[in-house]
């Protein structure tokens, strides 16, 4: 019996893989942040941030900020992927893309059209469908040669920017669903170079920041919306986390502010004697966060006037967002026409192959009901006499 194992043993052992061809970590260029531009003779260019690894010197608490975290390089060719290959040739380590999470279209590659470099990106293995997508108000270059002041590198600031949520979330993923969807149609944040006022530092001590979201129609870009817009894009599609909402009550000349805590949006799609509605019912609570008026906040008469005025201020917001995508960009990036084919699948068919002269005649009614929890800690306007405020 044991000859038979030591016999099996000898003969496995031979076919086992290892490690033969593994790539040991100071061999691999890391990239953490990439970025696309079209150039004035028609060629792609890629530019790539790629992290610097240094040792801590014992004794020391980390790195010196001096020395800087990454640096750029770039290849260009007449395609994304000719690009990348002459790009290769300018690093002497192997490029390693598993950590970029961060992709910025330069804004003439947007307007002329990104479908080929969506799909080299698509079924090249090494880019992550959850990355981060961008669009740059100039060339998407500069914000990688950006050096931020609190982080190591400009894409981590990027990257905890949309984390926190400051624009639309855009990946990968959602760009390839939105563009292959009903309506073929996709949002991604709109950045450009925040302007430093401080004179000690340089024009490029700065960081990329969100300005709006960039609206496609198939693969080419359509136009951007505010950041006022965008906002109202959150809501729309569900995934406003922190924001503030002020009003101006009349008779006033301060305004409340308020923060919603909680918010849903639900689509309701109907069709009426050929009228297509879609109905947006949304429900939003919040807490005053601050008070410039002289109301009582504890008054109920005043709560219930705060209330109908927040409705009346978001109605507005979402209206604004809606009303330039149908009728300014025609871009269904909010997906009514993903809800009308799963309701009225038999009348979808007939106006699929027609849906961007179709989307702009949709009907749309906002309901919004809001709810303010708490008015603060406080029910009077602080640092106010008595004598002041109005009840």
């Amino acid at each position: 019996m044991k000859k038979w194992i030591f016999f099996i043993m000898c003969f496995c052992v031979p076919t086992l893989a290892g490690c033969w061809d593994r790539i040991e970590m100071q061999e691999l260029a890391i990239v953490t942040s990439a970025a696309i531009d079209r150039l004035e003779d028609g060629n792609t260019r890629i530019s790539v941030q790629i992290f610097i690894p240094r040792t801590i010197s014992s004794g020391q608490g980390g790195e010196d900020p001096s020395l800087g975290s990454t640096f750029v390089r770039e290849g260009t060719g007449d395609n994304l992927a000719n690009a990348i290959s002459i790009l290769q040739t300018n690093v002497p380590r192997r490029l390693f893309w598993g950590q970029c999470k961060i992709y910025i279209f330069g804004k003439q590659l947007a307007l002329d059209g990104i479908r080929n470099e969506i799909d080299y990106l698509f079924r090249h293995p090494s880019p992550r469908e959850s990355s981060f997508l961008y669009v740059s108000e100039g060339e998407a270059k500069e914000m990688l040669t950006l050096v931020p002041p609190l982080e190591r590198y400009s894409a981590e600031a990027l990257k905890k920017l949309t984390q926190d949520e400051y624009g639309t979330k855009t990946t990968l993923r959602d760009v390839d669903m939105g563009l292959m969807g009903d309506s073929e149609s996709v949002s991604m944040p709109y950045i450009k170079k925040l302007i430093s006022k401080e004179k000690a530092r340089k024009t490029y001590e700065t960081i990329p920041v969100i300005d709006g979201t960039a609206v496609f129609k198939k693969d080419k870009m359509v136009g951007t919306l505010s950041m006022k817009e965008a906002r109202g894009l959150l809501w729309l599609k569900d995934i406003v986390k922190r924001s503030t909402i002020s009003i101006q009550p009349e008779g006033t000349d301060g305004e409340i502010t308020m923060t919603p805590t909680l918010g849903k949006i639900k689509y309701s799609p109907e069709i009426k004697e050929n009228h297509w509605i879609m109905n947006l019912n949304i429900a939003i609570e919040g807490d005053i966060v601050q008070n410039e008026t002289h109301l009582n906040l504890m008054n109920e008469d005043v709560l219930m006037e705060m209330k109908k005025e927040y409705e009346k201020a978001l109605k507005e917001i979402i209206a604004l967002t809606v009303k330039n995508l149908q009728q300014e960009f025609k871009a269904d990036v909010i997906d009514f026409g993903r809800r009308f084919h799963q309701k009225y699948p038999k009348e979808w068919r007939k106006v699929k192959d027609r849906w961007d002269e179709k989307f702009p005649e949709v009907q749309v009614q906002i309901n919004v009901n809001a709810n303010i929890r708490r008015p603060g800690y406080i029910g009077p306007p602080a640092a106010l006499p008595k004598d002041e405020v109005i009840e």
